[in-house]
């Protein structure tokens, strides 16, 4: 493999997954700038008596995080594929808040898997059923950026004072 072929995997996955990185990050952002937000759960309990979702996922910052994924993949040229990934992007980090309740791990602490990735596996599922699709070398470089750009961005709103743990 020669040097411009792997700039062009990693820019190309960066590029491609660049609607779910940022219709992830947003929910973060949009918190600390909405302070009152309305929770998705609506405050509701599963059958196990625990919260559905928690107070950290809100109605705001879902919607948020899907019209980030929307604007990002209009500037990309390909906005059907940018609304996708934010929205598969958001369910993802939803379903993995709602695997945390019922594991009983804390709003706010560490689930590696579920918190690096769910929301990108999930985001990819909702781009390949609409049939947009990236190679396979492009596939692997997402799948080890992922887990580095999530630890590093979450480190980053720490020390922005967005987050209370770096991690």
């Amino acid at each position: 493999m020669d040097l411009t072929y792997g700039f062009e995997v990693v820019v190309g996955a960066v590029l491609f997954a660049l609607p779910a990185y940022i219709a992830n990050m947003t929910p973060l952002i949009l918190s600390r700038v909405i302070r009152k937000r309305r929770p998705l759960d609506m405050g509701k309990k599963w059958i196990d008596r625990k919260r559905v979702f928690g107070d950290n996922k809100s109605v705001e910052g879902f919607v948020a995080g899907v019209l980030a994924g929307l604007v990002t993949g209009f500037f990309l040229g390909n906005p059907l594929r940018g609304f996708l990934m934010g929205s598969g992007a958001m369910t993802g980090d939803v379903l993995g808040s709602f695997i945390k309740r019922r594991l009983d791990i804390p709003q706010g602490e560490l689930a590696p898997i579920l918190d690096q990735y769910l929301f990108i596996l999930m985001a990819l599922l909702f781009s390949y059923l609409a049939g947009h699709t990236t190679t396979s070398d492009q596939l692997v470089v997402i799948l080890i950026a992922t887990p580095i750009l999530h630890v590093s961005s979450n480190y980053v709103a720490y020390l922005l004072k967005m987050r209370q743990k770096p991690l």
